[in-house]
């Protein structure tokens, strides 16, 4: 399959800009990307240099890249830029400040996620786990977000398998909302949120896709796509990246293997995305006494797109799903794996 190669058109404007009203961030001046028409796809062996130079890889004994990790050629976020937090009369701005690396998952152009070996899966969670602890080793990042978009619908124009990691200055507003959900709930109860959903989905089972003895798996009772899943861990942890136990690790890549081939066989098009605690390297969210890892639970959402969700970002507060998730569960469990 012939494809087109990317590259950035950044404009020297981009900044980010609070928007007063809802307190969230948005980049504007960002260029986007056009084709440069080489027609060949620039993650497969051979066309390395098609790409910006590598951070990091995982190879095998005869020295050829197995996973692959590179920043983008049409990033969001640059390291480079000064953060230069900035008034202009009530407004606020800074410089898009932060990461934006690309991680190339497999050699393979063609396969997906439900298609790799168990072994090859590990790698890929093995390569997130680095960069996120790798990128928030920097102060100026405040958050660290890995995702992955498959198929047109989900904003994917690459075949070839692969993922994003986004560093940015700000918590984004979606992640800031679960971590006040999260803190709330624990300030009232004593007890993580989290935690709780998941012991009641299991004693309840209507929304149980599938269970192993480190992670569940549940189509969320307020789900905002068909068939979207979350895989939890059953023990509690704020941060994906201290995911070090192999006993864990191993559980981790049997059940979003078990959860990728069910959900292939709904949709061809979907977002994956971990949920990891904010960067409190080097300070709380809150700077109070309540350490967010009391708090916060990590997890991986798993949000199929049709062509009423295909918009990664909705204008509308409200989605909506064509079945329940409790329907979602059921089908789901009944495919042959």
């Amino acid at each position: 399959m012939t494809i087109l190669w990317f590259w950035s058109i950044i404009s020297p404007m981009a900044e980010l800009r609070r928007d007063p009203l809802t307190g969230n961030w948005v980049v504007v001046g960002y260029g986007g990307s056009k084709s440069s028409g080489t027609g060949v796809c620039p993650f497969c062996p051979g066309h390395e240099s098609l790409t910006p130079k590598t951070i990091c890889e995982y190879t095998n004994d005869q020295g050829e890249w197995l996973v692959r990790c590179f920043p983008a050629a049409n990033p969001i976020f640059v390291i480079e830029v000064a953060e230069d937090r900035r008034g202009e009369g009530l407004y606020d701005k800074m410089g898009n400040v932060g990461a934006h690396e690309i991680i190339v998952e497999n050699r393979s152009h063609s396969r997906t996620v439900s298609m790799y070996s168990k072994q090859e899966l590990q790698l890929v969670l093995d390569m997130y786990r680095s960069r996120i602890l790798d990128l928030k080793g920097d102060t100026r990042f405040k958050h660290v977000q890995v995702f992955k978009n498959h198929g047109e619908l989900a904003g994917s124009y690459l075949l070839h398998p692969h993922s994003h990691v986004l560093a940015t200055p700000t918590v984004p507003a979606r992640a800031l909302r679960e971590v006040m959900t999260t803190r709330s709930h624990f300030i009232q109860k004593n007890r993580c949120l989290l935690c709780d959903i998941i012991n009641q989905e299991i004693r309840q089972g209507k929304r149980l896709v599938s269970m192993n003895r480190s992670f569940v798996a549940i189509c969320p009772f307020a789900s905002r796509f068909s068939y979207e899943t979350w895989i939890v861990p059953r023990f509690h942890e704020a941060s994906y990246e201290s995911l070090t136990g192999q006993v864990a690790k191993d559980d981790l890549a049997d059940m979003l293997l078990d959860i990728m081939k069910r959900i292939e066989q709904f949709t061809n098009a979907y977002t994956m995305e971990i949920h990891t605690s904010p960067n409190t390297t080097f300070a709380e969210p809150y700077g109070d006494d309540l350490a967010v890892a009391e708090y916060y639970h990590w997890h991986i959402e798993v949000l199929p797109r049709d062509f009423r969700s295909s918009k990664y970002k909705r204008e509308d507060e409200f989605s909506v799903s064509s079945i329940t998730p409790e329907e979602a569960a059921e089908s789901m469990k009944a495919q042959q794996v």
